[in-house]
């Protein structure tokens, strides 16, 4: 099962009938790199904020300084921690936490670690402070570091705890502000203000930050109260409501860069943007558009794909959702809406950008020197150049038992387990072992798959027998695949949503045995086109 989705850092500041947020997306947990703030426990108070995704040693602290202070004004302290998102656990380890707790909802890992879970989304470790009270924790701290948490009545799940605001006998509150190094500029006056609090701005709103440089001012961009930002280039939409605001020290967004930025640091991805009616100003969302790298989405709903495969759909993915390698405001938006029709089941306007198997390009297939078979050369298994195949990792114990049989029914079962575990809805498969195959479809597109299966034991090459006569390819496919998926296939056919493949097993001389999947033109065969 996948991880709830987290948290979103910040708060919308717009009104509930503004059509502003994208649905958010992510199940799985998201993660950060270790903010720069000094180890001084719960009254720290930060005095330096992150700007890049490369965390850099801390440089000089500006000193506080608190001048001017009534005598009547009520003094309290204002605890400040990172927002709960930087104490998420790194979604490689999940899979290594045991179950929560029936009555707890606490995972125990040992008798020293303990985890919970979120009812928003996203898995913690659970400390207790001096007060007895539950914390977020991280593994480096001394003592937890975190917000309060606790758990949700009635639940498995946990929450942050509210904080109680009250001050009691006076509404006045201190704010401290950062002064400024002589080299930063003109310094600011510190004073009292009323009704008001030191919040983590810092933390969970690095863009704020991201002015455009003065020399940088005339690249076309957007002002969001008074601050210049740069913005991705538009893609092929220049009327696309939304843009995506950038720090202005990365340049270009191409995969590899975009998947290092997610990996490392969340705060540092584009934040998307968008006119705010009546006034029509811009203002920022305050949700991630993505809350883990952009593989991790494909693992969670692709799970078996290998790490060869999930690499080249992960890339292939982004080049057609951006219309090219670099990341783009069109592109950006058609990613968070694919993950987002895999996360609720909707119906997806881009069927290619949400299945790997749409994304397979169309191998070609030639006929033999008799005339009695076509063939199709498989693409070679390399973690190098485009998407060719796609490749399934078995458990050893699946794979140990499918070498024991030569079954068709038996390659039907495993292939159909594996479509399964995927997301695909299979028909029933029929008891024949003869030309075993297999029909399917997935519930948010339209189109129909049609797969054969083979064992390719030696070399790479699949023989596949012509049709021997029109009149018998309706006996053949009724008895391969069975009548319900047989009349699916033909409706598909009718209106060009048959999609054919070939898959099986694949054992190499060199490599790792695999089970595979291509797509080819077998309507060309006769089958269908000959009924």
């Amino acid at each position: 099962m996948s991880p709830k989705r987290p948290i979103k850092p910040g708060a919308s500041n717009t009104s509930p009938d503004t059509p502003f947020n994208l649905p958010d997306v992510g199940p799985p947990a998201l993660h950060r790199l270790p903010l720069n703030i000094a180890p001084q426990g719960e009254g720290r108070i930060p005095v330096d904020h992150l700007r890049t995704p490369v965390q850099s040693p801390p440089s000089h602290h500006a000193p506080l300084e608190i001048v001017d202070l009534p005598a009547e004004t009520h003094i309290t302290s204002v605890v400040v921690h990172a927002p709960i998102e930087h104490f998420f656990l790194a979604p490689n380890q999940l899979s290594r936490l045991p179950a929560p707790n029936a009555l707890s909802g606490i995972r125990e890992l040992g008798t020293q670690k303990h985890f919970v879970d979120l009812q928003e989304g996203g898995t913690v470790l659970l400390g207790i402070d001096s007060e007895n009270h539950f914390r977020a924790r991280l593994n480096s701290d001394s003592r937890p570091s975190g917000p309060r948490l606790e758990r949700v009545e009635g639940t498995l799940t946990w929450r942050v705890k509210p904080s109680d605001e009250s001050v009691g006998g006076s509404d006045s509150r201190l704010t401290l502000k950062r002064l400024r190094n002589p080299d930063d500029g003109p310094q600011e006056v510190v004073a009292p203000k009323r009704s008001s609090t030191s919040t983590g701005d810092g933390w969970s709103d690095p863009w704020k930050k991201w002015d455009s440089p003065p020399q940088q001012s005339s690249i076309d961009g957007i002002e969001v109260d008074g601050t210049r930002f740069l913005l991705l280039p538009r893609g092929t939409d220049p009327d696309h409501p939304i843009v995506y605001i950038k720090n202005p020290e990365h340049r270009v967004y191409d995969f590899d860069y975009m998947e290092r930025i997610l990996g490392t640091d969340l705060m540092q991805q584009p934040r998307g943007a968008i006119r705010v009616p009546p006034a029509n100003q811009w203002e920022v969302d305050p949700n991630l558009p993505f809350q883990y790298p952009l593989k991790q989405y494909i693992a969670t709903y692709f799970p078996l794909l290998s790490d060869t495969s999930l690499n080249k759909v992960a890339r292939h993915q982004f080049g057609l959702a951006n219309d090219g390698d670099m990341a783009t405001d069109v592109g950006l938006t058609r990613l968070r809406q694919t993950f987002n029709d895999w996360k609720r089941g909707n119906s997806t306007p881009h069927p290619p950008l949400a299945d790997p198997l749409l994304m397979l390009p169309t191998l070609a297939t030639s006929i033999s020197g008799s005339g009695l078979s076509r063939t199709l050369e498989l693409p070679t298994l390399t973690p190098e150049g485009s998407l060719q195949r796609l490749d399934f990792d078995l458990t050893r114990q699946e794979w140990d038992y499918f070498k024991t049989t030569h079954s068709g029914a038996d390659l039907k079962r495993l292939m159909a387990s594996i479509l399964n575990r995927q997301g695909y809805d299979v028909f029933t498969p029929t008891p024949s072992h003869y030309s075993p195959a297999l029909v399917f479809r997935r519930k948010n597109h339209s189109f129909v798959f049609f797969i054969s299966l083979h064992r390719v034991s030696k070399g790479r090459t699949i023989h596949q027998p012509l049709n021997s006569g029109p009149d018998a390819a309706d006996a053949r496919l009724n008895t391969q695949v069975g009548y319900p998926a047989l009349q699916e296939m033909l409706q598909a056919h009718a209106e060009n949503r048959l999609v054919w493949l070939k898959g099986g097993s694949q054992v190499h001389n060199s490599q790792s045995d695999s089970i595979f999947i291509v797509r080819d033109n077998d309507s060309r065969l006769g089958t269908l086109a000959n009924l």
